[in-house]
């Protein structure tokens, strides 16, 4: 037996100190707590003073034998089972102990086995009967807390029955003031309610007041007792305001009662407005017990504007699950961003008002803000679907910024929301923003890309249920538009790679077989075609087309990339070892440096060392009379992203990129070189973003030109 475990008191009654010293010692060691007795007077005395929860007796001795125990025992506490043992057993001492309470009767020598079985039993026996007075207690103490609520509630039951009858909050409200003053007796009332900013309270509903007032009052939180409640969550009584400093005026202005009473409107522990009662039909002061009823009453009223109010934000969100399931539908027949833009102002509207609306596009390079597309009231040209004709205006003249990267957070739909209001409400040709106005920002691989401003001309600002609502439908729309776009998009890749590989199968047969004949005829012919420049053009032209024709291959069909963990720096010093020869040929000094850092990337090791080849090989091209190439590896941001990335930076000192170029540079096929075929830098830049990377170039004409490659940053 686990000794911890036993805190039950037993008593052993015995005339013989042999039997108390091994009974005690067998049940001290099951670790119950003991006490023997030789004498019966006291074990009586004991029993009547302490508490036991087993006896175990002899039936034979002096004084008070152990039917006597048993009595004071039963008299003591009747649910205490009781042991007899005894040396002379008959049928009818057996009897009489059992009439008498005992729970068992074992006879002497007591084999201990059976005592331990005996003890066990009672034991258990004595736990089920405590158990089950504890229980009665408790349901006695429940049943007298059920009578007194049962008393209370049965003056509230008709009002709730009348709160869970409407869904509508404007007449569940009158409908609360009604019964709560029922309940209060009561001439007047109001329920008032705060505003999203917790800074007013206002009538929603009231009887017993002039309209005027009704109308007209905005009440400050923390101000008057209305105000004290709901700023403090309290219940309050004012048995006389005019014997109340603190109320006395304002409340003689507004009910010209002299006994209010004032309960908070609460749900999980959130004020959202209080229930005010006033003047009693009795005449007399409103009493404790009228308060707890108010109060009791304003719990259940608190429930039921908020469920109204549950009932109307699920409304809502079957209506924006019904504009998302209706935009999902509509994607494929839209084709532009102006299109996008009307379908989600078509949407959106229904749920609150919309009066004007401009979708901005981020320019990351310039940080500027520029609108693409616009409703309301504008003073400038715009085509027919809405957006912007930049033919015939400046793009400067209706772009926002630069905007500072401390102007504002374009993260926070507040702070951005704010900041555009400032800057439209500056210029006359953009509509103007009154109280109602939000800018939600579009995301496009999780950066910063749009924002989309919406406005009304009216003076109640757009709820946060509203500013929510907009933005889940918007991101999710745009998330949804930017799939199907790209969807199409690669569609059309698709279809173009194949009809480039199948152009470019039939081109090789016939410049196979060109690249032959001329082979027959420099064998054929060799004194006529040894020194002929038109000839060796030719074969010049044959081989560079071939180049071309492979390059398209490899360019219309990407191999799936087979990535493995590589260190940078090694690929560079590989790279850089490939095109010594040139570097010592044109007198061009190599360097590379590299940050204290991990640089181990998830790359394919072919491509990237293509990559490096083929900008390294750019670089000897613009130094043809020698210079300096450097690799430097850097921790950095690129301009447009918000967290560290692996940068390489690969400058030259050479001829650099003309102006009107280098808006052009990665476009296909575009080329500046006298040879070539202009993939060079259009592959580059498909492997760097293959790689979850990006790539940038920086140049001055006459100085020379760096590029930068990103690459995630593996931590």
């Amino acid at each position: 037996m686990a000794t911890d475990k036993k805190t039950e008191q037993i008593i052993i009654i015995d005339d013989e100190k042999r039997m108390c010293d091994s009974l005690s010692a067998l049940l001290i060691g099951d670790g119950y707590e003991v006490k023997a007795f030789q004498r019966s007077p006291e074990a009586a005395d004991f029993i009547r003073k302490k508490r036991i929860d087993l006896v175990i007796t002899d039936l034979k001795m002096p004084e008070i034998d152990g039917l006597d125990i048993l009595r004071v025992v039963k008299e003591t506490d009747s649910d205490i089972p009781v042991i007899l043992m005894t040396g002379y057993a008959s049928l009818e001492s057996a009897i009489e102990a059992v009439s008498h309470g005992a729970y068992d009767y074992l006879l002497k020598p007591v084999e201990f086995n059976y005592l331990e079985l005996a003890v066990n039993r009672a034991l258990e026996k004595r736990r089920a009967d405590l158990s089950r007075l504890q229980l009665l207690e408790e349901l006695k103490l429940s049943y007298m807390i059920l009578q007194r609520r049962m008393g209370e509630l049965n003056a509230l039951y008709e009002a709730g029955k009348s709160i869970g009858s409407t869904a509508n909050l404007k007449e569940l409200l009158r409908q609360i003031v009604v019964l709560a003053s029922t309940v209060t007796e009561a001439q007047v009332g109001s329920i008032m309610l705060l505003d999203e900013n917790r800074e007013y309270l206002t009538i929603e509903a009231a009887i017993g007041l002039d309209n005027n007032v009704i109308v007209s009052t905005k009440l400050p939180i923390g101000e008057s007792i209305a105000g004290t409640v709901a700023q403090n969550g309290e219940p309050l009584i004012v048995e006389d305001v005019e014997k109340s400093e603190r109320f006395r005026r304002i409340n003689r202005e507004k009910y010209g009662a002299a006994s209010l009473l004032c309960s908070p409107l609460r749900i999980k522990n959130k004020v959202i407005g209080v229930i005010n009662m006033a003047n009693k039909q009795s005449g007399e002061s409103f009493s404790d017990n009228d308060l707890r009823l108010l109060s009791t009453f304003a719990s259940q009223a608190a429930i039921a504007v908020d469920d109204a109010n549950q009932f109307d934000k699920n409304r809502r969100r079957l209506v924006e699950f019904e504009i998302l399931h209706e935009v999902s539908k509509e994607l494929p027949n839209i084709q532009s961003l102006n299109d996008f833009r009307k379908a989600l102002i078509g949407k959106l509207i229904r749920i609150f008002p919309i009066d004007y609306s401009i979708w901005f596009n981020w320019n990351a390079d310039t940080r500027t803000l520029i609108p693409h597309g616009i409703t309301g009231e504008v003073d400038f040209p715009l085509t027919e679907s809405g957006g912007i004709d930049i033919r015939r205006i400046a793009r400067d003249s209706i772009s926002i910024g630069p905007v500072g990267s401390n102007d504002v957070d374009f993260s926070d739909i507040n702070d951005l929301s704010l900041y555009l209001s400032e800057q439209l409400s500056e210029r006359d040709n953009f509509p103007q923003p009154k109280q109602a106005y939000m800018a939600i920002p579009i995301l496009r691989s999780d950066e910063f890309a749009h924002v989309f401003y919406i406005g009304a001309n009216c003076e109640k600002p757009y709820s946060e249920d509203d500013i929510s609502l907009a933005r889940l439908v918007i991101s999710q729309a745009s998330l949804l538009f930017e799939k199907e776009r790209s969807l199409l998009n690669a569609t059309r890749l698709i279809t173009m790679g194949n009809m480039i590989s199948e152009i470019s199968h039939d081109l090789r047969r016939p410049l196979t077989s060109i690249k032959g004949t001329l082979q027959v005829l420099r064998m054929k012919y060799p004194e006529l075609i040894g020194n002929s420049e038109l000839f060796s053009t030719a074969d010049e032209e044959v081989h560079r087309m071939n180049e071309l024709v492979r390059e398209l291959v490899n360019f219309s069909n990407p191999n799936k990339y087979e990535t493995e963990k590589v260190d940078l720096r090694g690929l560079v010093a590989r790279a850089s070892e490939l095109i010594s020869p040139d570097l010592h040929r044109n007198g061009i000094k190599y360097s590379s440096d590299f940050e204290d850092a991990e640089w181990d990337v998830i790359i394919n090791k072919n491509q990237i060392l293509e990559v490096l080849l083929n900008l390294f090989m750019n670089a000897i091209d613009a130094m043809p009379d020698g210079g300096n190439l450097k690799v430097q590896g850097l921790i950095k941001k690129p301009s447009h992203k918000k967290q560290d990335y692996l940068a390489l930076e690969i400058s030259d000192t050479g001829c650099g990129i003309k102006k009107e170029h280098l808006s052009r540079i990665f476009d296909r096929y575009f080329t500046s070189k006298e040879t070539g075929t202009g993939l060079g830098l259009a592959v580059v830049e498909r492997i760097i973003s293959a790689h979850n990377g990006t790539l940038s170039v920086a140049s001055e004409e006459g100085k020379g030109t760096t590029f930068t490659m990103y690459f995630p940053y593996l931590r």
